[in-house]
């Protein structure tokens, strides 16, 4: 019954609508029946009133003719004779007609009785009249006594019993009738009553699923709240998550960077390497979840700048022949067509689908080969597709794995992550960003053979020469200014990354402050200058945003603030331009994305 009910409305206003129109047919159906029978009786009604009628307009007619020749014999006139014949021949044509009024069986062979009567009574009649001729007396004796009178009385009597007879049978059918017209008016009430109880159930089952409607509403008001709560305390979290690990990530990195700038010996050195390696590996699986939560975010923006394809493509095969060369691993870049020199794209996400492809197609080859084969599938004058193929000697992936290796925290095998590290999710970010892209992504794999990852990409050919007047521009436009006198004040409340940008910043040759919080910042900003401002955003007592907005709308100062954050969400960036910082790094800061940053701000080469 439940499931009944939840059927859709319409299809609930179609079936109540068609039972309704079912019923109704076969109300009317049965009224229509009803009404026809009343009709039918009142047709018999008639003829049964016409019938009784004539019987007596009948009996009336034979004792008139019979009253005219007791007359006739009684006083000798004759004028009583005229036109005898016809009258006869009249009351034997009604005798026919009655016959064919009445249908009744009892009272046909009556009426065939009463007429054999009548042609008896007239056969007397006729003696009479002959006895009348020759002895009046005898037929005067002939009406008052014998034959005449007894013949008179059966007639009499065959009369009543036909109108007995008709008088029973108009009571059935009158009583018939009545019931019929009782039985109209039942069905014909019936009919408006059960059509007010249908309305009523339709009006019902549709405020029923009004108030279903409201009150799922509500619940997906509730629910979407709740989503949203959830989701906000998921962003919460994710941000905490990220400056946590992000923060003494930024410490154990840069340290180990410097560490091996200083004499080191073999082994030392083996002992630093271990640990920036598992320090960036560790950064990789934050960045694949931040990334990913990005994506889901719908905060990836597809930039469309010229850049050069083969040049990039060199680029990346280029970072992975150290690995390459490590593992005993041929790596070799394939470009089957002539590429254009210049698309429009974005360059940032091609280099990131292709290290993930290459980078999972090196960690999985213990021995063979890794090719990247480059080919245009389609193009015209304005637009071009290229194919991008990532072709290792790898371990394969089963056939049943094959149609989920995409799917997030996926891996061909259930023990892959803990055998060779990653968090499943490389190959979702890949698709997504291809398909952000306008493009495709599919793998073909035989099991300890190999795989083939192929994905084709759609970008609108670019004119070299505007490319080349941007460079120009940039050029020309760009002005060296000396280092001396450059000072920078730090923001940063770990001690640790305090001294991490120091140590870089002396390198530099540039003088510094450093801050513990936003507020010591903005007492800083009011007496001392700066030519530009790295600005933690986490800290106590004024954040990095409060900060950073007293410094514009109270200090109205205007020098680069660059925001130094272990948060790395969706939307970061734009909250932190929104606040008034010129720009953003995310830690653990790379040496020379910092130093790039500063030079582009201050003008200043290092």
């Amino acid at each position: 019954m439940k499931k009944i009910w939840d059927i859709g409305i319409k299809l609930k206003i179609t079936i109540g609508f068609t039972f309704i129109l079912i019923v109704l047919i076969g109300v009317q159906y049965g009224l229509n029946s009803s009404i026809s029978n009343v009709i039918a009786s009142q047709k018999e009604l008639l003829t049964s009133t016409k019938l009784s009628t004539e019987i007596e307009s009948i009996k009336s007619s034979v004792c008139f003719f019979e009253s005219k020749v007791k007359g006739y014999v009684l006083t000798g006139n004759d004028s009583l004779l005229e036109h005898n014949d016809k009258y006869l021949t009249n009351i034997v044509q009604k005798f026919s007609d009655l016959k064919k009024l009445s249908p009744n069986a009892e009272q046909i062979v009556a009426i065939d009785k009463l007429v054999d009567l009548l042609n008896e009574e007239i056969q007397y009649t006729d003696e009479v009249m002959f006895q009348y001729q020759i002895n009046p007396q005898k037929s005067i004796d002939l009406i008052k006594f014998g034959k005449g009178k007894t013949l008179m009385t059966t007639i009499l009597k065959e009369f009543d019993r036909i109108h007995t007879i008709e008088e029973f049978k108009y009571k059935e059918i009158l009583s018939r009738n009545q019931k019929d017209s009782a039985l109209v008016k039942q069905m014909d009430a019936s009919a408006y009553v059960f059509a007010f109880l249908l309305a009523v159930l339709c009006v019902w089952i549709l405020f029923r699923d009004i108030n279903k409607r409201e009150r799922l509403e509500k619940e997906l008001i509730i629910t979407q709240k709740k989503a949203e709560e959830a989701a906000t305390i998921k962003e919460q979290f994710m941000a905490n998550m990220s400056h946590e690990i992000r923060t003494p990530l930024n410490a154990i990195i840069g340290f180990n960077q410097r560490l091996n700038k200083t004499p080191l010996n073999d082994e030392q050195r083996e002992y630093a390497n271990a640990v920036q390696s598992s320090g960036e590996n560790l950064l990789a699986i934050v960045n694949d979840i931040l990334d990913f939560s990005k994506i889901e975010a719908g905060m990836v923006k597809i930039e469309k700048i010229p850049f050069n394809p083969s040049g990039l493509l060199e680029s990346v095969i280029t970072m992975f022949l150290g690995l390459a060369r490590e593992k005993q691993v041929h790596l070799e870049l394939k470009i089957i067509s002539d590429l254009p020199q210049l698309v429009l794209g974005d360059p940032t996400r091609l280099t990131q689908i292709l290290i993930n492809l290459i980078g999972n197609a090196l960690k999985f080859t213990h021995q063979g080969s890794v090719d990247l084969i480059v080919r245009i599938m389609d193009s015209d004058e304005k637009n071009v597709t290229i194919q991008f193929n990532v072709k290792d000697t790898g371990i394969g992936i089963s056939e049943e794995k094959i149609s989920e290796i995409f799917d997030r925290f996926t891996q061909a095998k259930s023990d892959t992550s803990r055998i060779f590290g990653g968090t499943g999710l490389g190959l979702s970010i890949a698709k997504k960003l291809v398909e952000l892209q306008s493009g495709n992504i599919n793998v073909e794999s035989v099991k300890n053979q190999g795989s083939v990852f192929s994905f084709n990409i759609p970008y609108k050919i670019a004119e070299e020469i505007e490319e080349k007047k941007k460079s120009d521009n940039i050029d020309k436009n760009k002005q060296i200014v000396l280092k001396t006198n450059t000072k920078v004040l730090v923001v940063e409340d770990n001690l640790m990354n305090q001294k991490l940008a120091g140590f870089m910043l002396k390198d530099w040759g540039f003088d510094f402050d450093i801050c513990s919080n936003g507020k010591l910042a903005v007492e800083k900003l009011k007496t001392h200058s700066y030519n530009i401002v790295l600005m933690d955003i986490q800290m106590p007592e004024m954040n990095g945003y409060e900060a950073t907005e007293f410094i514009r709308t109270q200090l109205k100062l205007t020098l680069p603030i660059i925001a130094m954050t272990a948060h790395a969400l969706p939307g970061e960036k734009e909250k932190c331009l929104s606040f008034g910082m010129t720009d953003y790094i995310s830690k653990p800061i790379k040496e020379n994305d910092l130093r790039n940053l500063i030079t582009k701000y201050l003008n200043i080469d290092l």
